[in-house]
């Protein structure tokens, strides 16, 4: 009787390892598909990092936050790929510095030389802080929309009701 149980126990834990090892394959395996027809949506309301330090701490603490470099790079690769028609980027009174605001700004005027539309868009500028970075950043885009909160809702209103 034991034997059985112990026998009935591995096939069991057999199985459940075969499981598990094709569920590992299934999603390591599955690369994320891109639409023909897709649009890149940025938020610029955040700050950057410069780099990522190498510390074992910074590692654990920065996992998601990304790089000006990683956005910039992220930018030029949408450019060259024919699979993204446009870009749609919120924009507010984020602490970037003037470097980092020219940087992003230059990215995706890039971006637009592909004849690809840039859109930017806004809630704010910062009426309590200086908004002229934003503002700059926005005028790269094709077209600069300011929205309060609440034409935002109005306009939701009329959209769904």
């Amino acid at each position: 009787m034991s034997k059985l149980i112990v026998r009935f126990l591995a096939v069991l834990g057999a199985l459940w390892l075969i499981g598990m090892v094709i569920v590992l394959v299934a999603v390591i395996g599955a690369k994320g598909r891109v639409p023909s027809k897709t649009i890149l949506e940025a938020n610029f309301e955040q700050t950057f990092l410069e780099d990522a330090p190498d510390t074992p701490t910074a590692r654990l603490m920065l996992t998601e936050k990304q790089t000006l470099r990683d956005v910039v790079d992220a930018i030029d690769r949408g450019a060259s790929d024919d699979r993204v028609v446009g870009m749609i980027a919120k924009i507010g009174a984020a602490p970037m510095g003037m470097a980092q605001t020219q940087e992003i700004r230059d990215a995706v005027q890039r971006f637009r030389a592909h004849k690809k539309f840039a859109v930017a868009y806004a809630e704010t500028f910062g009426e309590f802080g200086p908004g002229n970075g934003a503002y700059y950043l926005a005028t790269a885009g094709r077209d600069l929309s300011w929205r309060s909160p609440l034409r935002v809702q109005e306009c939701a209103q009329l959209l769904y009701g």
